[in-house]
């Protein structure tokens, strides 16, 4: 019997006062949002439903990640069994296994060099294959469709999909810089929806081997995530989401939280072990590494975002692995809700009222999900 474990527990610490303070004024067609106040609790319980993975399950898992998990909203699951894996397994709502859609290869319906998924709401999912140069599709019941070719794009991670609608990350090889960005593409239409160019230092020497195109530490990064033509964009050090539909920028999410220096003090945090450099056989330590590479001013404050079926939109803060997390949740205007403490960003809904979520206790050998049901209070 699963046991019921309700997140009232998880949101200990939020504030539990009045609405937040909301003002949004419009500028040239884009509405700004700013969001006032502190955190408050979510008007929800959430019921655990199901564990999926873990000792003994036939399902493999490595990373747990937006890019790994994702859900449709006809209760499927889906879970790539690792980055560059080729396996995508189906799972249903109870956590058990029903069959596993892909296979390593080069023929209809198999993978090569998968980066990330993505489900759409008729039960499709789309798979990010570096050695297809697109996206391979197959249905839920196993059907394979054609493939979404992406030619002509340095690729640099994954993608969102639904039909042909594709929000996915590039590198721009051809710039001096090699800004990263985020692109929107449909049949009949392309743009660019945000873009990075973060400075780039050369090689630098860290044990006996260096590393090239290495940036300043925790210099801020495209993170981004999409449903149909909605997407999500945040890049910088600001607690702003850009929000685009049909590639157009439509809304700026904005929140008052408080802002974390960067420092060599914010570097060992995030890497209380020492930082991998190039191999697992050099580790370096924040001192050296911030000696060496420099550090952002501001930690960026957002790490991850989803955008659930009702278009609300989770945004999970960048805290350090020895704090609690919290994601913030905003209501399809853009106005905050409340903090879920203790879980990230879903990875998934696999309907309007469940939820999937890596879970916070998980370790690299024995990786798990958990499945909750959202209820009012």
């Amino acid at each position: 019997m699963i046991r019921l474990m309700p997140v009232l527990a998880l949101v200990a610490g939020c504030r539990t006062g009045g609405p937040p303070r909301v003002t949004v004024r419009d500028s040239a067609g884009v509405a700004i949002v700013d969001n006032r106040g502190g955190d408050l609790a979510l008007p929800w319980i959430l019921d655990s439903v199901a564990t999926i993975g873990g000792a003994g399950s036939p399902i493999e898992m490595n990373q747990l990640t937006e890019l790994t998990v994702d859900a449709d909203t006809l209760g499927h699951i889906f879970v790539l069994d690792s980055w560059f894996g080729h396996k995508v397994q189906l799972v249903d709502t109870t956590g058990t296994l029903v069959r596993t859609l892909t296979r390593k290869g080069g023929g209809p319906g198999e993978i090569g060099n998968a980066t990330s998924i993505s489900a759409s709401g008729d039960g499709t999912v789309s798979i990010m294959d570096f050695s297809r140069s697109g996206l391979v599709r197959i249905r839920w019941d196993g059907t394979v469709l054609p493939i979404l070719r992406l030619n002509g794009y340095s690729l640099f991670g994954g993608a969102r999909a639904t039909g042909d609608t594709v929000v996915f990350h590039t590198i721009d090889d051809g710039a001096k810089a090699t800004p990263e960005q985020i692109r929107y593409r449909t049949s009949t239409d392309t743009s660019t929806l945000a873009s990075v160019a973060n400075e780039r230092l050369g090689w630098l020497p860290f044990c006996k081997a260096g590393m090239e195109g290495l940036t300043r530490m925790l210099a801020p990064d495209l993170r981004y995530t999409a449903r149909g033509g909605h997407a999500l964009v945040s890049r910088s050090a600001e607690y702003r989401l850009e929000e685009f539909e049909a590639g157009h920028l439509v809304r700026l999410v904005r929140r008052e939280v408080p802002l974390v220096a960067g420092t060599v003090a914010a570097v060992e945090r995030f890497f209380p072990d020492g930082k991998i450099v190039s191999s697992p056989d050099c580790t370096v330590q924040a001192g050296e590494l911030v000696a060496k590479r420099g550090v952002a001013p501001v930690v960026q404050p957002v790490r991850r975002l989803a955008i659930d079926p009702n278009g609300g939109i989770w945004a999970e803060r960048n805290t350090f692995p020895d704090e609690a997390s919290k994601t913030d949740v905003f209501d399809r205007t853009g106005q905050y809700i409340g903090t879920l403490t203790g879980l990230g960003a879903p990875l998934g809904f696999p309907s309007r009222d469940l939820l999937v979520f890596g879970l916070p206790d998980s370790t690299s050998n024995e990786p798990r999900l958990r499945l909750y049901r959202r209820r009012d209070r």
